[in-house]
């Protein structure tokens, strides 16, 4: 069964608009990022775009090469509607060094590396952005850009963007309603190389507990990121908060078991902890795997997440593992300099 329905819109440029155009916040976000490589090809046909596999290099839209000797100019989309703050510089950080890392691993050198975002900037951030831009370009030799919503505004107003404005932001659009199937439960796919995060935080938290055996914690992290992916595409609301409740469930389950050995020894190592947490995960949170049709073993790649985003480890001293980690091999299983997770860095 499927009708398609009129519904009335403004008309305006109003970025949020996108979140009743395409399916709330996850769908205006993905629009948004085409959005801005249609604004791009307004003057660069050539341009492209990247798609996440499950990390994206860092680049929603560039035009270039990204061969070994090529050269790039990157948009960087973040839909930043309700603001920019703190967690947004963080976040700001963390995509600059993951095309940072991507353009070093693949031999290509970024020429400019511009961030687009929804929104304006008050004193205090434009003070920050003023000093990261002039540290982060002084530092790479690149020019750094920002392109706000005022910026995009003004260029969708341009008569060359007519087309792009009326389907982003026209006051009448179909609404299509389709009768949705029962879907399938989620199952766990195979790791495809023994290799795959052999940089990452989470498995060198391992070796620091004395846990030599990491293929099935690099399967679960793996199969996290696919679950994280699928649930973050589709935009479900229902789904984007089972995960989100998931999540603090696992951070819960560890960081209990961690207290309680801290209680109970005061060496560095807590030999047990591991398979407790991973104990707990496995048997107590079925409800959660049930809500997102996911197999428990996907809480274990979370908590693995969690662990690789500087937030959890297995010995006392986890926190000045992550530093250390971050130091002195600024890698992480996605493929972003993770530095922003625990410290403070341009």
């Amino acid at each position: 069964m499927s009708d398609q329905i009129s519904v009335v819109g403004t008309g305006d440029i109003d970025f949020r608009f996108l979140e009743t155009r395409f399916g709330g916040s996850a769908g205006a976000r993905d629009a948004f990022e085409r959005l801005v490589a249609d604004i791009v090809g307004i003057v660069h046909p050539d341009v492209r775009e990247v798609q996440a596999n499950p990390g994206d290099w860092g680049i929603d839209a560039y035009i270039g090469d990204l061969e070994a000797g090529g050269k790039v100019h990157i948009w960087q989309s973040k839909y930043f509607i309700d603001g920019f703050a703190t967690t947004q510089q963080g976040d700001v950080r963390k995509s600059y060094n993951s095309a940072q890392k991507a353009a070093r691993d693949n031999g290509y050198q970024i020429a400019s590396w511009t961030l687009c975002i929804p929104c304006e900037l008050d004193g205090p951030m434009l003070t920050w952005w003023d000093g990261w831009k002039t540290r982060v370009s002084k530092a790479d030799t690149l020019t750094v850009g920002l392109a706000t919503q005022g910026w995009l505004r003004r260029r969708l107003q341009a008569q060359a963007a007519t087309d792009v404005r009326n389907h982003y932001f026209s006051p009448l659009f179909p609404l299509q309603l389709t009768a949705v199937e029962p879907e399938e439960p989620r199952g766990l796919e195979e790791l495809p190389e023994n290799n795959v995060y052999d940089d990452a935080l989470f498995v060198r938290q391992m070796d620091e507990a004395g846990l030599p055996e990491t293929f099935a914690a690099r399967e679960a992290f793996f199969n996290a990121e696919i679950l994280e992916r699928e649930v973050t595409d589709k935009g479900i609301q229902l789904e984007v908060s089972a995960l989100s409740t998931w999540r603090v469930r696992v951070s819960s389950t560890w960081s209990t078991a961690f207290n309680t050995a801290c209680q109970m020894s005061t060496d560095r190592r807590f030999p047990k902890l591991y398979g407790e947490v991973l104990g707990i995960i496995e048997t107590s949170h079925a409800l959660e795997a049930a809500s997102l049709r996911a197999h428990v073993l996907h809480g274990v790649g979370l908590l693995h997440q969690t662990i690789d985003n500087g937030r959890a480890g297995w010995v006392r001293d986890w926190r000045d593992v992550a530093n250390a980690h971050h130091t002195q091999s600024p890698k992480s299983a996605s493929g972003s300099d993770s530095e922003d997770r625990v410290g403070e860095n341009p």
